[in-house]
Order: C-alpha cells, then structure tokens, then sequence
C-alpha cells in the first residue's frame, strides 16, 4: 500500500509540471505573435453596436468617431458644404467582454460601417401652416427668402411714415423647422419663392361661348373683371367674341404679408365755436366776440394692413398737450326789411330737380337750377328788394331780388309775376307763378344765386 501511495505521489508530480510548462510555452508562443505582428495589447476593447447590430470590436471608440467625421467631410465637400448626417448618429460603444483579450479589427469594423452607412444632409424646411412649402440649405436662407417676400410691403410703408415702427409678420402660421433629407432634395431659394408666390392654383382657361360678357365671366368664376383684363390684355372696349380662350388664373400666394405700423404724432383740436343770438345785430350778420384757438394733442396711431392693404386704424393712446379754447361768435337776429340774412330756402315747395348747374346737353351752360313742383307759387329765397319784375331775355317773366349783402337771386319762366320793382320782400313771401314763358320746354322754375355778379351753384345753398 505504501508503494502504490509513493506511485500516485509521483504521478501527480509529473501532471503539475506537464501543465506549468504547457503554461509557460503558451505565454512565449503568444508575446512572440504579439511582437510579430506589433498589435499592443489595449488594456481596454470595445463593440461597436449600430442599432442592435454587433458590428465587432475596436481598440478605442475614437478611432471609429474620426472614421466617421472624415466621411462626413468627403461628403459635405460633395454637396457644397452642406451639414451632414446619418445613421450612425444610434452608434454605441460597450467595454467587450470576449475572454481572448486583445482581438480586435478596426479595418473590419469600418467595412461594415461603410455597408450600413446611411446619409443625409440637414437642410431647412418652411413650412405655412404646418405643410411644407419648400426646402433649402440653411435657416439662413429661409430667413432672406421669408425677408425677401416682405421687402416690397416694407418699402411701401416706410415710404408713407418714415418716422414709424414697424413689425413684420405673415397671416398664415410660418415655421424654418431642420430636417434630414437626400442630398438631392435640396431646392433653390428662387424655386421655393416662385412656390410661395403664384401659390397652388392651377391654371385656368375659358372658352367665350354665346351671351358671354366680361362682367358674366367675372361673376362666374367668382374673380374681378380687373383681374381677366390684367391676364388678358389683348381685349380692347371690352369687346371678346365667341371662341376665344381667356387666362383666368387668380394666384393666391400661400404667404400674405401683416405689417404692424405704430407712429406717434401731433395733431391739432379744433377749437370749437359758441353762438350767442343778438337781436342788436341784423339777422344774417355773425360778429366774432371772442377769438378760440386750436388745441395740440399727441396721439400714438396704430396701423394694420394685409397684403398691403389697411385693414385696421386704431388709436392707441392719446396725450393732451394744451387745451382748445372755444371761439365765441354774436349772431345777429334783427330783420330789416330788404336786406337779407345770407341763408336761403327753396323757392319752391317739394321740388324736384330737373336740371342741375353747369354744363348740359355737350354744349351748353346751365347757370341755375331748373326745379319742378305740383306747387306752383314761387316764394322768395331770402330777404331783399325787388330790383327787376318784368320780361327778360330768354327768361320770359323774370323777377331779380337783390339781398343787399351781395347775393342776388333770380326767378325765371313765370306764367305770373306778383311783386313790383322796388318792392321789400321777406324770405318766403309769395312772388309770383310758376311757368313756361321765355325759351322753356315745359313749365319749371330757373333759379340763380349770383353772389357780387358770379353765378353759384344754387344747391350748394339749399336743402330740397
């Protein structure tokens, strides 16, 4: 038994060696690949995960970054200069935990990077009310084509109130929102301005059939007969015949341009006017008692328009910087038979106009106001004296009243003259009778107002 025992000694002896020197052969054979090859052993090593795919192992996650900003680089360079993405923005890196310390391959890491890689550049999106209207390279450029748009509108306002302010903005809802896209994708701004402005109308043509008129069309398509004139200058006197095809296109521009404008200025206050009846003073005759002036007020206006157009004036604010005072005025209320008080009333009652002052017929001068009535009795316009009763030149039987204030006034065509020259008048006494003597076309009364020898127009003084 004690021999057996030595012999199992032994024998375990020999299997400790064996395995120590198996060991020691094992570290020599491999810090000589190592020397061979010249790979230092990393004391750390890292997968490469894209997505959930393993991709394989690296010495250092910062080799893989500069791979991947050199490709970034010769891409940019490619799409002049544009910002470049992918999808190797999800790369992560996680310590390796593989037992054979020290493998890894970068080379084969890059291969399968480069498989997988998916580009893109970063690129400007405007949008107009959450759709996408156009994209360009960069916010910059958004932001000039956007500017651009609202140039002309600006430039109209400041040329009206170059002392304002202004804020410029768009009805419609705009956004410059940064999206990833194709390289290809990338539009010129002149591209998405020509967009913004004609809109997506399509175009629209009509064929003039029979009983058709600019204004039918207009009123057809729901457009100005402006706007057909504009797309179709080729119609002359509004003449169109049937066949011809018109333009009807309306472009409606998906951005409309709101510019806020706000001015302060200064501004007078009438001075308001006071009467004080003074039966010293003949009637007609106003005295300035006292002498008003005008007020000064600082007001902050506020003005909106659309698409260049006003659509909203407000008053925002308003400072009073000296007060107005009231003019004071003695009317005069005293009648003095024959002369006038420089107010006029209608010579005939419910009249009806039937020839206005001025030119008539192409070629001759109307230098009253010829009036019609079922009331025939002609009343005196104001106070005066009758300087004229009789027959007169193309006015038949005429009567001329002289207010002695400057106005005179002139009844013409009567059938009946009832006063005498040099008779006192008061301002509604009966005349004389309504008439067609003299070069008339039918029974009416011609009225004049001459003030110091100049014909007025009479309705610039009565009120029928």
């Amino acid at each position: 038994m004690k021999d057996s025992g030595q012999v199992v000694r032994k024998t375990l002896e020999v299997i400790q060696w064996i395995l120590a020197l198996t060991m020691i052969v094992a570290v020599v054979v491999s810090g000589r690949l190592l020397v061979k090859t010249k790979l230092p052993v990393p004391a750390n090593r890292y997968d490469v995960f894209l997505d959930d795919a393993n991709l394989g192992t690296v010495s250092d996650p910062e080799v893989v970054m500069k791979w991947k900003a050199m490709r970034y680089e010769e891409i940019s360079r490619q799409n002049d200069g544009l910002r470049v993405t992918s999808n190797l923005e999800r790369l992560r890196f996680e310590p390796s935990h593989n037992p054979f310390h020290g493998m890894f391959d970068n080379d084969a890491v890059f291969a399968a990077l480069s498989d997988r890689i998916m580009i893109a550049v970063l690129a400007a999106e405007v949008r107009v009310n959450g759709e996408a209207v156009g994209l360009v390279k960069d916010a910059a450029t958004a932001e000039a084509l956007l500017a651009k748009i609202q140039a002309p509108f600006i430039a109209k306002e400041k040329s009206s109130a170059s002392e304002a302010s202004f804020s410029t903005g768009f009805v419609q809802n705009v956004q410059i929102v940064e999206t990833a896209v194709a390289p290809g994708k990338i539009e010129a701004p002149d591209a998405v301005l020509e967009r913004i402005h004609t809109g997506n109308v399509q175009p629209v043509e009509y064929e003039v059939q029979k009983g058709d008129c600019i204004s039918l069309i207009a009123q057809q398509f729901k457009i100005s007969p402006d706007a057909i004139y504009t797309n179709n200058p080729g119609i002359k006197n509004d003449i169109i015949h049937i066949g011809d095809v018109l333009n009807l296109t309306v472009l409606q521009p998906l951005l409309t341009v709101k510019i806020v404008e706000t001015r302060t200025e200064q501004q007078k206050i009438p001075s308001s006017i006071v009467y004080e009846k003074d039966d010293e003073l003949r009637a007609g005759v106003l005295q300035i008692k006292s002498q008003g002036k005008p007020g000064k007020k600082e007001v902050t206006i506020q003005t909106i328009s659309v698409g260049g157009q006003t659509t909203e004036k407000s008053e925002l604010s308003e400072t009073i910087l000296e007060s107005p005072e009231q003019t004071v005025v003695r009317q005069g209320t005293k009648v003095v038979a024959g002369i006038g008080s420089g107010s006029f009333i209608s010579p005939v009652l419910r009249a009806k106009i039937t020839s206005e002052f001025g030119a008539r017929w192409g070629t001759t001068h109307n230098n009253g106001t010829d009036l019609v009535s079922e009331q025939r009795a002609i009343l005196a316009s104001d106070h005066g004296k009758v300087t004229f009763a009789g027959v007169k030149s193309g006015y038949g039987n005429c009567i001329i009243i002289d207010h002695q204030n400057g106005f005179e006034t002139l009844y013409g065509h009567l059938s009946k003259i009832e006063v005498s020259q040099g008779e006192a008048v008061r301002k509604g006494d009966r005349i004389g009778v309504m008439g067609s003597t003299g070069n008339a076309t039918g029974v009416h009364l011609h009225f004049e107002i001459i003030q110091n020898g100049h014909q007025q127009n009479p309705m610039k003084y009565l009120q029928l």
